[in-house]
């Protein structure tokens, strides 16, 4: 994977979690958000934040 795919894949998870965070979500069943996958975030946050469906942070 190019560093370049990988930093903008990271810079994505990062700001999920922060959002996911301000909106009082720490964990996910037994993970922490950080051990998440981007795509179990994006879901996690479809799921808290129905109303959201273009996810371009």
């Amino acid at each position: 994977m190019s560093e370049k795919i990988y930093s903008d894949i990271q810079r994505k998870k990062t700001s999920i979690i922060d959002s996911l965070i301000h909106l009082g979500i720490y964990k996910k069943g037994n993970k922490q958000l950080y051990e998440l996958t981007l795509h179990e975030l994006e879901t996690e946050y479809q799921i808290v934040n129905p109303a959201i469906r273009d996810l371009s942070f």
